[in-house]
């Protein structure tokens, strides 16, 4: 039988059922007692470090999640159990807490790949659901495994979105790239090369900077020496919102013109300015402006409760968290197991449309977009930073991916 929900089923699962969630320790829950164990999901994510940003709008999309399925699963109340996990040692430390001490069968990770990487090890061991947001390809790669997911797509199908809208909008034939040192930029550095080989085009150079760099005089100045068309940078978080600002103070916009392919969206954007932002192509997974069902739903909603517009952070886990109560209840158990199976090749009415998680390598299928940031004069409004100019769906196929599933 085929696994699909309908539209029509998708927001009348996602209607908002007025269950108030109230803050417990270390998560939230629904203040009414349904009088059954809690169904606990841990959401594992930064709330320090380079990417502290992420905490607080992972915390929101779930917290809307929960809110808008109505609060329950399965005659069970939800219980979202938060853990800070800025690495991967405290990523598997904290997930070996929630599944020996608190019974936790399901969780979300994000957004560093190292982190999701060593947890989606974890979860394979334990038999317990990890959805991951991360980009490395190896995720759902050679890494891959039957109980974890993937919603972001990997960087191998980023880049082929993004780096030939740059080239067309640009008309860019020399590049030079500004890189995170570790597996996630390693992974958009070599897919950029592919890119730009395969379309016989030149990379200049690289500099590779640690995840958290303060200062990037020394990168900066590389890549202005390198006088190519674009500079790229691979980095996300505060780390691109570091770099695009000192390179606005180095100049950098005169010699090159620049691009980004990853990052969250409106948070950065707000850090960063419209003045620097002018012109920028960047490249992301979600954006508010998406015109589907699920989406002018779902911003309706977070606009509502939190009054701000939603950003990929506060996206990526309201989807999710959805997508993992509709199957939890579709299999009508809380065995791992069987949700996985559910989630399988489960055809459902996403934020971009229609998506589902493939079941060769529970990677979603769904697009990646490209945008390009407005002059401050040309904003419609605070958060009119952008307009998309291009999505696709580049997912691998599975022959090619590296995964076998075990």
């Amino acid at each position: 039988m085929q696994k699909k929900v309908t539209r029509r089923t998708f927001l009348k699962k996602s209607a908002l059922a007025g269950a108030g969630l109230g803050l417990a320790a270390g998560g939230f829950m629904p203040l009414r007692s349904w009088g059954a164990e809690p169904l606990k999901i841990m959401i594992g994510t930064t709330f320090s470090g380079p990417y502290a940003e992420t905490g607080d709008y992972v915390r929101k999309g779930t917290q809307l999640a929960v809110e808008m399925f109505g609060g329950q699963v399965l005659g069970r109340p939800v219980e979202i159990v938060e853990r800070d996990v800025p690495n991967p040692s405290e990523g598997v430390k904290k997930a070996q807490e929630a599944v020996e001490k608190l019974g936790v069968k399901f969780f979300f990770v994000s957004p560093s790949s190292p982190t999701v990487l060593a947890v989606s090890e974890y979860a394979a061991k334990q038999k317990v659901l990890l959805i991951g947001a991360a980009g490395a390809d190896e995720i759902t790669g050679k890494s891959c495994n039957r109980f974890t997911f993937r919603w972001p797509v990997a960087t191998w199908s980023a880049i082929r979105e993004v780096v030939p809208r740059i080239i067309d909008m640009y008309k860019a034939k020399t590049f030079y790239t500004i890189t995170p040192k570790y597996i996630f930029g390693e992974d958009l550095l070599r897919n950029t090369q592919e890119v730009l080989k395969a379309k016989g085009l030149t990379l200049l150079g690289n500099s590779d900077h640690p995840m958290g760099e303060s200062d990037f005089s020394s990168h900066l100045t590389k890549a202005m020496a390198a006088k190519a068309d674009c500079v790229l940078f691979l980095n996300f978080g505060g780390d691109t919102t570091n770099a695009l600002k000192q390179a606005n103070s180095f100049g950098l916009n005169k010699a090159s013109r620049i691009a980004c392919v990853w990052g969250s969206g409106l948070t950065q954007m707000k850090a960063i300015g419209p003045k620097i932002l002018d012109g920028v192509i960047w490249g992301l997974q979600y954006f508010y402006k998406i015109d589907s069902p699920g989406n002018r739903k779902f911003v309706e909603a977070f606009r509502k409760k939190f009054n701000e517009t939603p950003n990929y952070l506060a996206a990526n886990p309201f989807t999710n968290i959805l997508v993992l109560l509709q199957s939890i209840e579709r299999a009508k158990t809380d065995d791992p197991v069987k949700v996985v199976q559910a989630m399988e090749d489960y055809d459902y009415e996403g934020l971009t449309g229609a998506e589902k998680f493939r079941a060769c390598d529970h990677q979603a299928v769904k697009p990646y977009y490209t945008l390009q940031c407005k002059a401050p004069d040309a904003m419609k409004n605070p958060d009119d930073f952008a307009d998309i100019i291009g999505s696709s769906t580049n997912i691998p196929p599975c022959a090619e991916t590296g995964c076998k599933m075990s």
